[in-house]
């Protein structure tokens, strides 16, 4: 049995804050030092250079702001930075595994409800929104392919099944005592020249496609398969911060259960698991099969892709799950995401309309017709100074309406803990974006963690237009005063 040891994100542990912890699980002061030499060997070359890699690899050019876990040796203290979730690794000294959970530093409750609210987001909008929310929190990984695929699988089969499988007809014959359909002449002069009163008649059976549904059988299977997969990863290593992922993950499940019981593909699927349906010649087979059903050959297109892909830096995640049984959430991100969250909420209350979910510029447009949000966008066409130069930059949100464009910066910290380049960005990000540039004022808004709100941080009077940053914070662990902060953004940008 593995040993628990809970360690907060985004604090800096000593060698004697564990020890104290080990021995009040009843471990002896030696041995506890001998555990944090172990810990700590593990944090500085191992685990540190997991989430490197995982940077580089699997969240490239998604602006992940998350400190990755290291070790200082001239101060003997490691930081398990701001990822939540847990990693293990065998220790010598006490002859067994040891898991370190990460908490997170606003209080698992709070993560688990601010996580909770991102995925109300998915269940508002739909398959795109579930696009946004998975490609940022896991990035171009495996988890974030199986997710994605299910997803789309959903969306084809739904629309499927609400346009109706396309028949397909086949003869057949049988004997009966009526004439049904058209008589076989020459069958049915020898029965009777043999002394049987019967006719064989033959009809036009009507059925369904047999290869192109044995793989939308299959494609559910796998599908379902992967996830209970992702699901039991989950399940072992017992934290409650990962909750609403698992709830999120066992909702695709039931999908994938519901459709494979359902009367059609039911029978099927024995037939299909056991079936070799990835060969270029049936498939082939099952897109001529399919007829006039666009549908049904974007599904054959979608499982071709889906069995031939091999996920961005699988490799990666193979070799080290035994370290890390499952992938760690950027719990930066998870903030971004949630004030997304909530910035969508006060749009759709404002305007009554939903949003249009566009992707590009490595980004997202959530438009609502008269007015849009922009989340991670890099737009040359707005970018007033760096796109000139350089590729423009990439303001977590940009408020759009009425001739307006105004930016904000989230931050995952408390006010205290702000550096310069913080206030560096949200600067080059106003002059860079904001909207109008030639009169009146142009504004930012940084957000972070904390109780009250500063007030602007920067203001330029002198100039013309006036410059303004203002600060508020918006907190999950006060998500009303949160919101009602975020609305007064957007009476500051649009009113």
């Amino acid at each position: 049995m593995s040993l628990p040891i809970e360690l907060r994100e985004d604090i800096e542990y000593s060698e004697d804050d564990l020890v104290k912890q080990l021995m009040e699980k009843g471990i002896s002061r030696s041995e506890a030092a001998s555990v944090w030499e172990e810990l700590f060997e593990f944090v500085d070359k191992e685990l540190s250079r997991f989430i490197r890699a995982l940077l580089v690899s699997v969240y490239e050019n998604l602006e992940v702001e998350s400190d990755p876990p290291f070790a200082n040796p001239s101060r003997n203290t490691i930081f398990m930075g701001e990822w939540i979730g847990a990693y293990r690794f065998f220790s010598h000294t006490l002859g067994r595994e040891v898991e370190i959970r990460v908490i997170p530093k606003i209080e698992t409750q709070h993560f688990v409800q601010m996580l909770n609210d991102v995925s109300g987001l998915v269940s508002m909008l739909g398959y795109p929104a579930m696009k946004v929310v998975w490609l940022n929190t896991h990035g171009l990984s495996h988890v974030r392919d199986h997710v994605s695929y299910s997803g789309m699988l959903r969306q084809l089969t739904e629309l499927l099944m609400a346009e109706g499988l396309p028949p397909t007809t086949s003869p057949k014959e049988f004997v009966c005592s009526d004439t049904v359909g058209h008589v076989n002449r020459s069958k049915t002069i020898k029965l009777l020249t043999e002394g049987i009163p019967l006719v064989v008649a033959r009809v036009q059976e009507i059925g369904y496609p047999r290869i192109p549904l044995m793989i939308l059988t299959k494609f559910h299977a796998l599908v379902q398969k992967a996830l209970l997969q992702l699901l039991n990863d989950l399940e072992a290593v017992e934290s409650q911060a990962l909750k609403p992922l698992k709830d999120m993950i066992l909702d695709m499940i039931r999908y994938h259960s519901y459709v494979l019981t359902t009367d059609v593909l039911g029978a099927l699927v024995d037939t299909a698991w056991l079936a070799d349906l990835e060969n270029s010649e049936v498939l082939e087979k099952a897109r001529e099969h399919a007829g006039k059903s666009r549908l049904l050959k974007d599904i054959i297109d979608l499982y071709q892709s889906y069995v031939c892909k091999r996920p961005l830096a699988f490799e990666l995640f193979d070799k080290w799950r035994q370290n890390v049984p499952v992938q760690p959430l950027p719990s930066s991100k998870v903030y971004e995401l949630w004030l997304l969250t909530l910035f969508v909420e006060i749009f759709i209350e404002r305007l009554q309309v939903p949003p249009l979910i566009k992707e590009g510029d490595g980004g997202f447009e959530f438009d609502f017709e008269e007015a849009e949000i922009g989340y991670n966008l890099a737009r040359c066409d707005w970018s007033k100074v760096f796109s000139r130069v350089v590729h423009p930059p990439r303001p977590d949100y940009i408020l759009i309406g009425k001739g307006r464009r105004a930016v904000a910066d989230a931050k995952y910290k408390e006010p205290r803990r702000l550096r310069v380049e913080d206030v560096e960005r949200i600067i080059a990000y106003v002059v860079d974006y904001s909207e109008p540039q030639d009169h009146e004022e142009i504004k930012g808004f940084l957000i972070t963690l904390g109780e009250s709100d500063l007030g602007p941080i920067i203001a330029r009077i002198d100039t013309t237009p006036n410059i303004k940053i203002y600060h508020l914070t918006a907190d999950p662990r006060q998500k009303d005063a949160a919101l009602s902060r975020l609305k007064a953004v957007y009476e500051k940008v649009f009113a």
